[in-house]
């Protein structure tokens, strides 16, 4: 079971996580595509993320929650124009940001507490490392139907570089329209 106190901690302080992230991204050199958005919407995208995580950590891990909402992510920032290092990146700022507030609110005050949060944090990291996987795919999936779709390459070259595995719910062979169901 998580600790009630971290998920009240997280909802707490949700707005200073995503404040935080935005004022990383802004020093960030690895960040020039998310640099280009106001505050407010690096922050309401940022709170996007840490609400996903509240809903995660109270399904206790679910995978399809977190795939779903991950792999989405990754067709947006796609079609955005984003580099998928930089999504990638993003994902990093945010479970350091994460980290920093954990730390700064001496959340993690005594060896119970630490050992009460471990399952928790490991939860918790699992959810940014999986964020990071379903993103890429979400990624590289809206690009092949993007490729299919343009007819510039024919299917059979395209599937050179897409192998198994590459996307959230399919395997290759397939076509546009099976990503679309």
């Amino acid at each position: 079971m998580i600790s009630q106190k971290l998920l009240n901690l997280i909802t707490n302080k949700e707005a200073t996580l995503a404040k935080r992230w935005s004022e990383e991204v802004r020093k960030s050199e690895y960040m020039k595509t998310y640099q280009r958005f106001s505050e407010e919407e690096l922050i309401k995208r940022n709170t996007r993320f840490f609400d996903q995580l509240v809903r995660w950590l109270e399904s206790e891990g679910s995978k399809s929650l977190v795939g779903a909402f991950f792999v989405n992510i990754g067709k947006e920032r796609y079609k955005e124009k984003f580099p998928l290092a930089e999504m990638l990146y993003g994902v990093f700022l945010a479970k350091k940001v994460f980290w920093d507030v954990i730390v700064s609110e001496g959340f993690l005050d005594s060896m119970l507490d630490i050992y009460k949060a471990l399952e928790a944090l490991t939860l918790i990291y699992n959810f940014f490392d999986q964020g990071n996987l379903y993103i890429t795919r979400g990624y590289l999936e809206e690009m092949y139907t993007e490729m299919l779709e343009d007819k510039k390459l024919s299917s059979e070259d395209i599937k050179k570089y897409f192998y198994p595995g590459s996307f959230f719910k399919v395997d290759l062979p397939f076509d546009v329209a099976s990503l679309k169901k």
